[in-house]
């Protein structure tokens, strides 16, 4: 990735955390923050308890932190440990890394390869990173019925992990519907249908009426479900609607979603980020907000909940 793209990409996804703040969401708590917290006091007791002691507290105050936050944060913990010892922090950084991957083997949050594991150029915020990606795909797969989802990306492969593991439970009603719903066919879906299929050759200046069909067509999905388990209704790329010039009939949509979930349904609703400009993710703000959580994808997957999404009991 060059330059001029990762910059893209940083703004991008502070843009989107941004609203995410804005819209009062709170990430939730990973089990990647104690394994951290855990792996940091191993490793520096290790060493001696009085010397992780006495580094702590100095860390604590050259940053005027809490323990909590600094030995929760890597990189600010790297940064000091650089600051005080140079190049000679090395020796500790590695043993948090290796602490962290053992915590994560054992609490099953992990799916590195041994040449990952032994390649030098893994950190510590990979580790990290790996194990916030397995509770959202975790996360999508426990999904109960009557949860509204919104799914930032930008990586078509991270996409097609999620889907996967939120069409995984056998049984389910299970719908998608999609640009190029054709790329899906392994999901073994009950039912797909693009765009085109759902609403016709003309697709822009879409209304109310589009909406109404989105509902039918959840309805058709729900209607053939003939087990316990919830319906499942994913879309896999919803800025076709603000890229054709369709926000009004999206927002309509979301909202209508957010006050009525169907009965024993859930519905994923995939956002590809990186297809829209600077003023298109400034529009997002309206649709973010209909969504009970938040997944995004960078810099590290995050569940981000709100109590009550904005339209819902309006």
């Amino acid at each position: 990735m060059n330059k001029m793209a990762q910059n893209k990409k940083l703004k991008t996804n502070f843009q989107c955390l941004t609203a995410l703040d804005d819209l009062e969401y709170f990430a939730m708590d990973s089990v990647s923050d104690e394994i951290l917290y855990r792996s940091i006091k191993e490793a520096l007791e290790s060493v001696g308890k009085t010397y992780a002691k006495t580094v702590i507290e100095h860390i604590c105050k050259i940053n005027r932190l809490s323990e909590r936050e600094i030995l929760t944060n890597c990189d600010l913990f790297e940064d000091s440990m650089y600051r005080l010892f140079g190049h000679s922090a090395l020796s500790v950084i590695n043993k948090v890394k290796v602490s962290a991957l053992r915590h994560a083997l054992i609490e099953c949050k992990s799916t590195l390869t041994i040449p990952e594991i032994l390649d030098p150029a893994l950190t510590i915020n990979n580790i990290l990173n790996e194990i916030r990606r397995i509770e959202a795909l975790e996360f999508v797969h426990k999904m109960s019925s009557y949860n509204h989802i919104a799914y930032l990306y930008s990586n078509k492969i991270s996409l097609s992990k999620i889907l996967s593991e939120y069409f995984s439970p056998r049984g389910a009603a299970k719908g998608l519907l999609s640009e190029n719903p054709q790329e899906y066919i392994l999901f073994d879906l009950s039912y797909s249908i693009s765009y085109k299929n759902l609403f016709g050759e003309n697709t822009n200046s879409l209304n109310d009426d589009a909406v109404t069909k989105v509902r039918r067509w959840i309805d058709t999905v729900r209607s053939s479900n003939r087990s316990s388990l919830p319906t499942r209704i994913a879309e896999d790329d919803a800025t076709w609607w603000i890229r054709n010039g369709n926000l009004r009939a999206l927002t309509s949509l979301e909202r209508l979603l957010c006050r009525e979930l169907p009965e024993n349904t859930s519905i994923l609703c995939a956002f590809d980020i990186s297809k829209l400009n600077q003023k298109q993710l400034g529009t997002l703000k309206t649709v973010i907000g209909s969504h009970d959580y938040v997944i995004i994808e960078e810099p590290a997957h995050t569940v981000f909940k709100y109590g009550k999404p904005m339209f819902r009991y309006e």
